[in-house]
Formats: structure tokens, C-alpha cells, sequence
């Protein structure tokens, strides 16, 4: 019989022939919610800075924009063909890591339930026929392997914590595909007060000089 590999990133490695931890119980983390978000790109294309800014109602409660003011404001400038293209650039990275989370968390839900080898069984047999006696052995049903029970109570721990993982990068990437948003509607604000830029009126008595 082949003696077993050993590992050094295992201490504590599987004993089939232990049963000194058959009856133990385990108790699984609380992770709360495991759900992980199906994402999808909303934006095949930005909406263009020539199209004026929408506002919500939490944008000041009214769903108007904001009050205009008398006051000038100090001078600054915006490059719109840069800060355009930066936000294609980060659409273009966002579709790319959705879809590598897509694919991530399509086989981790579709292989969690057998992967650690939950469900691993011993081939059944029909019997071996004996030629001098002239007749079948007594065959076996399939049995579980020594390694189902303890896969179970691995998985039993591992599922939540994978499940837990997929909803941690399903939400900092709905927090990058805001800040697209974001960054775009301040593009699309900036826009809209270069249109509707004015020189201020000439004063009342004309000009002299």
C-alpha cells in the first residue's frame, strides 16, 4: 500500500481510520446576507455631455437643479474629449471584470454543491461469478466514500464563506459602475453650464471712454 503524501501547508491532515471526531458537531458563521448580486454593464455607450444633466429627487429634495447665484465663480476649465475618454476607458475596464465575475460566480453556484466531494460515492458491483461453483457472488450498492461526511462539513463552512466573497466583489463593483456615473453626470453638469454661459449685460448707461 502506497503511503500517503504528506503536506507542510497541511498540520492536520485527513485520517480515514480516526473516528475520534465522527460525533462532533459544527457550528457554521453567521455571515448574514451571501446573496451575490447578478451584474450587467447598463451602458452599451456614455450618455453624451451635450445632453443636459438629469436630477433626482435626492439631488435637494425637488427634483430641480440647483438654484443659480449672483456671485462669480473663480475660473477653471474642463478638457471634455480627456474626461470623456476616461470614462469610456473605465466602461470598457467595468465590462471586463463583470463579465470575469459573471463567469466566477456562474461556476462557483453551479459546482459548490459537489466540488469538495459532498457527494462522493464507492462504485457499486453486480458480483464476481465463481467458476467452480458455478455461481454469482454477492454484489454491493453504491456506498459513500470515508470522505463525504467531512467534505459536507467542510462545505457546510466554505459555501457561506465563497458566497460571502462573490457579494463582497459584487458590490465594490457596483460602487465602480456609480462612480462611472458620476463622473460622466459631472461631465454632462459642466456642459450644460458652458451652454448656458452668459456675458454679463452691458451697463445701463452704455459704455463711454
Amino acid at each position: 500500500m502506497e503511503k500517503p503524501i504528506t503536506s507542510k501547508y497541511d498540520n492536520h491532515p485527513f485520517d480515514p481510520n480516526d473516528h475520534s471526531h465522527d460525533n462532533d458537531t459544527t457550528t457554521s458563521l453567521d455571515l448574514g446576507n451571501t446573496d451575490s448580486p447578478e451584474l450587467k454593464v447598463a451602458w452599451k455607450n456614455r450618455p453624451s455631455f451635450n445632453t443636459d444633466p438629469k436630477f433626482s429627487q435626492d439631488d435637494g429634495g425637488s427634483g430641480n437643479p440647483p438654484p443659480t447665484y449672483d456671485h462669480d465663480a473663480e475660473d477653471f476649465s474642463v478638457d471634455f474629449d480627456k474626461l470623456g475618454s476616461s470614462v469610456n476607458t473605465m466602461l470598457t475596464k467595468s465590462r471586463a471584470l463583470v463579465t470575469q465575475y459573471e463567469n466566477l460566480r456562474s461556476h462557483v453556484l453551479s459546482s459548490e454543491g459537489t466540488v469538495f466531494g459532498q457527494t462522493s460515492m464507492l462504485p457499486g458491483s453486480s458480483g464476481v461469478y465463481d467458476s467452480y461453483s458455478h455461481s454469482w457472488g454477492k454484489g454491493h450498492d453504491p456506498a459513500p466514500t470515508v470522505f463525504q461526511k467531512p467534505a459536507q462539513e467542510f462545505a457546510a463552512q466554505m459555501n457561506p464563506a465563497q458566497q460571502k466573497t462573490l457579494q463582497s466583489i459584487g458590490a465594490a463593483l457596483e460602487l465602480f459602475g456609480e462612480y462611472i456615473a458620476l463622473v460622466n453626470h459631472s461631465g454632462q453638469v459642466y456642459a450644460a453650464a458652458d451652454r448656458h454661459s452668459l456675458f454679463p449685460a452691458p451697463p445701463a448707461n452704455g459704455v463711454t471712454g
